[in-house]
């Protein structure tokens, strides 16, 4: 029984520590892009999980409608990066105009308005991805998602997002 349990133990270290310089330097690359982009989070992991669902059901709308396309494909890869810039960029604007000064003047927290606001241009995408598989979806609703991604909220004119 102890020596069952001996080699257990045996390749379970073994099975931690092997690879451990591709592990070590996979896991602070990840750290370093995640502390870039002001840790992780909530609202990254949400935005993260949409945009991969939003690809996901591109992927197969593409495949159903017989239309996959090697740009369509590229630009979806590229809306990665891009919004990891965009959500770069507002972490530096949050780390620029919220030193100890300007903070007393104006917080904004800009990180977080970017990622709600690129989860909320996903969650339309990945809703129009269901309405063409035929789930039905009430037009309130994306129009209400439309209006929040508009501002028309917040502006007083609700009811015409495009």
């Amino acid at each position: 029984m102890w020596s069952t349990a001996r080699e257990y133990v045996a390749d379970v270290g073994r099975d931690l520590l092997g690879g451990w310089l591709a592990k070590t330097c996979g896991s602070t690359l990840l750290a370093v892009i995640c502390g870039w982009i002001g840790g992780r989070d909530k609202l990254v992991e949400g935005l993260f999980l949409i945009i991969c669902l939003d690809f996901a059901l591109g992927f197969a709308r593409g495949w159903v409608d017989g239309c996959l396309s090697r740009a369509k494909f590229r630009r979806g890869l590229a809306k990665f990066f891009l919004y990891y810039a965009a959500i770069l960029a507002s972490c530096l604007l949050d780390d620029v105009l919220n030193v100890k000064a300007a903070e007393v003047l104006l917080h904004v927290d800009f990180r977080a308005l970017m990622v709600m606001y690129l989860a909320i241009n996903e969650t339309i995408s990945v809703l129009g991805h269901l309405r063409s598989f035929g789930v039905p979806l009430p037009e309130k609703m994306i129009r209400r998602l439309k209006d929040y991604r508009d501002c028309a909220v917040f502006n007083g004119r609700p009811g015409k997002g495009a």
